[in-house]
């Protein structure tokens, strides 16, 4: 019984190292096309967030509505301040948005938050240019018209967590293995190389393509995605808690908003301040925790301008289990909200494939080529002799 269950276990393996074989050849260029285009477009998004200039002045940060009046005299004629972004990091600008004539903003304005100069004005929109077309369209599209390519790329996803998951299945060492099966062995050459190789990056890599492959779904598939985690997990509970929130001074100005949304929801800090269009519309505080938790999305905090109540506050830390799990699929997808480590696992989550494909393409051709002089041989010593 015991030679049947591993014969039985045996069949399995083989039969799904056919499978994953077959998959990763067939599908293996677009996979690789949409994972090189994420990397590239993560890196793009970052090279942009650092191309802002410095703020070199030493010293306490200015009160946001100096901050605010210094970029005013900057902004374009009938320009408007919509929202302020306070400096994420030492020596970065206080970047204020500006609207014209009640569109949504096009204009930003730099400024150095200790000694209000003025370091840029740009506009809010970029455009995308060449290259970032072709990246974007890849990665979303495979460069197919969007109603056929976004489907296919979701599927694709399905494929890579599936290739991750049976990629462990099949690396998993036999009893006394488990020494070798971390690292390519010193000396390991030819198809062994390969395969070494191939096995140690499809384990050290597979937890990040199975996240990438998860959250891809769900961002191709959000109501089939949500409908299965709802059968697992409880979704749509949130607990917003009973807690009466002190307001501001009234009325409200910037610094204000700030400091009443701080006191409101302590261990945070400020990312984004949306200034009320009207005296009758609300400030609107983005936070985001300083906790080492997933920060996004943000804690939103909304108050009255005139009088300085504090109206409402969502906060995704007092979400059900099952929101925070589909809120942080978008945090693990793009890389965002989870620290430098994530986005550089995730940059190279976009290399992965091309290096598995190229091992198991190698694989696959050494193998075969290992075969074909042994069948040559016999045949030649089948052939009776002249």
């Amino acid at each position: 019984m015991a030679r049947t269950g591993r014969s039985g276990g045996g069949r399995f393996k083989r039969a799904l190292q056919t499978v994953h074989l077959w998959l990763g050849l067939l599908l293996a260029i677009p996979i690789i096309i949409i994972g090189l285009s994420g990397s590239g477009l993560l890196l793009q998004r970052e090279i942009l967030a650092f191309s802002v200039p410095s703020a070199t002045a030493g010293g306490e940060h200015a009160p946001l509505v100096e901050i605010i009046a210094a970029a005013q005299k900057a902004a374009p004629e009938n320009a408007t301040a919509r929202s302020v972004v306070p400096p994420p990091y030492a020596g970065y600008p206080t970047t204020v948005n500006f609207d014209t004539n009640g569109r949504p903003p096009r204009h930003q304005v730099h400024v150095d938050p200790v000694s209000l100069d003025v370091l840029r004005l740009s506009t809010a929109v970029v455009n995308r240019g060449p290259i970032l077309d072709v990246l974007i369209w890849s990665h979303a599209f495979l460069m197919l018209p969007a109603w056929i390519g976004f489907p296919i790329v979701g599927w694709m996803a399905v494929v890579m967590t599936f290739m991750a998951v049976s990629g462990i299945v099949l690396w998993w060492p036999r009893k006394g293995m488990w020494k070798h099966a971390f690292w390519v062995r010193k000396g390991a050459r030819g198809l062994r190389f390969h395969v070494e190789f191939h096995h140690v990056v499809g384990f050290w890599g597979s937890v990040i393509l199975f996240v990438m492959g998860v959250s891809g779904i769900y961002l191709v598939f959000p109501e089939t995605f949500r409908e299965s985690v709802e059968v697992m997990m409880p979704t749509g509970n949130s607990n917003p808690g009973t807690r009466e929130y002190a307001g501001g001074p009234a009325p409200l100005h910037a610094d204000g908003a700030v400091a009443a949304a701080l006191a409101a929801v302590p261990g945070t800090r400020a990312i984004n301040i949306q200034l009320p269009p009207t005296p009758d519309m609300p400030f609107v505080v983005h936070l985001e925790t300083t906790e080492l938790r997933p920060k996004l999305p943000p804690i939103l905090v909304a108050m009255n301008a005139g009088t300085g109540e504090i109206n409402f506050v969502d906060d995704p830390r007092n979400y059900s289990i099952g929101d925070k799990f589909l809120n942080l699929q978008h945090a693990l997808h793009f890389g965002i909200g989870l620290g430098w480590l994530w986005k550089i696992l995730v940059f190279v989550s976009g290399i992965l494939p091309l290096a598995l494909a190229i091992t198991g393409l190698m694989i696959y051709v050494k193998r075969r080529a290992a075969k074909r002089p042994l069948s040559e041989a016999e045949g030649a010593v089948t052939q009776p002799a002249e």
